[in-house]
């Protein structure tokens, strides 16, 4: 394991991806405003090589089946991707037809002071990516048909990060998007928390980051989303079962709720019946909302169910009734 992960860091520091520009595809038409917000959450495995291997082609299709939707009327209104990591990922913002495009932190954001004094610091191992700065950067891509007003972010600095996961400038995002009719923008956030087994480091050190992260994530939407705001947090939370995670994660958005424990999938086609059961039960990835929105309902267009699955992780909606 210590030869593949010095393998790995080695790649990595030789192979530096860049935040190329997208190539540029029409932007095809939004839909009607209809009183309803659409939100797709989606970790696509835009992993450069050889950390994830014949990407391209699916990244591709991805965009391409958001496309389909978009042809049909069916597109998201937004979406918040993660490990979107690669040129080709952050294509599927433009190949999908999305005119509002925003990304987190690129890999030369300047972090907060790291903290010399702590001892989880400290304890930092290079062969695991540890102390290495960051070679990714976010990884998370907002993609809205509405406009987005505001834009802010923030990375998880080196006494908030774990194993492999120092390697990407992880954290949140936050973009405002102004709504027909509606007087205040609402607030999108996407983010990606640190693995637990694919860090590469012990459980205990990775769930500490976790917890590090999640009380780092609550004090920024805090901070920056006024408490009588509408909100959409997204993103892979990697909080699966573990019982550590699950605590530190309570109340991650005080005062919301969790779209995929409360969609009601009692009446569903068995196909999204199976897509919803198997997002419930790997328990990462995940929306919380709040405000003045009301859950109308889960769907998977993305769903290894129908033959879509493109990443290792399904591409689940959640629409919301704009009360």
């Amino acid at each position: 394991m210590s030869i593949a992960a010095l393998a790995a860091v080695t790649v990595l520091n030789l192979s530096r991806p860049s935040p190329a520009a997208a190539p540029e595809w029409p932007t095809l038409p939004a839909m009607v405003d209809d009183g309803t917000l659409s939100v797709m959450t989606y970790n696509v495995k835009g992993l450069p090589f050889p950390l994830a291997q014949d990407r391209p082609a699916a990244l591709a299709g991805i965009g391409e089946a958001l496309r389909e939707l978009r042809l049909a009327g069916r597109q998201p209104d937004v979406i918040v991707l993660q490990e979107a990591f690669t040129p080709e990922a952050k294509a599927i913002a433009r190949r999908a037809g999305y005119a509002h495009v925003v990304t987190g932190a690129d890999a030369d954001t300047q972090l907060e002071p790291n903290g010399a004094g702590d001892a989880f610091l400290q304890q930092a191992s290079w062969i695991h990516g540890e102390g290495m700065g960051r070679w990714l950067d976010s990884g998370l891509v907002i993609l809205s048909d509405l406009p987005i007003v505001r834009v802010r972010s923030m990375v998880f600095p080196d006494t908030m990060c774990a194993g492999f996961d120092c390697l990407a400038a992880k954290g949140v995002v936050i973009a405002w998007v102004s709504v027909p009719g509606r007087e205040r923008p609402l607030a999108i956030a996407d983010t990606h928390f640190n693995a637990r087994k694919a860090a590469g480091v012990g459980p205990e050190r990775a769930n500490r980051a976790f917890a590090r992260q999640a009380r780092a994530a609550r004090d920024f939407i805090s901070a920056n989303v006024d408490p009588g705001d509408d909100l959409v947090f997204g993103g892979d939370f990697n909080i699966g079962k573990d019982k550590a995670r699950i605590l530190a994660a309570r109340d991650l958005v005080p005062g919301g709720r969790e779209a995929s424990a409360l969609a009601d999938c009692s009446s569903c086609a068995p196909e999204l019946h199976a897509d919803v059961a198997a997002i419930r039960k790997r328990g990462k990835d995940k929306q919380f909302y709040r405000g003045a929105l009301r859950l109308k309902g889960l769907e998977v267009p993305l769903g290894g169910a129908r033959g879509r699955a493109l990443s290792d992780h399904l591409g689940y909606v959640a629409r919301y009734e704009l009360n």
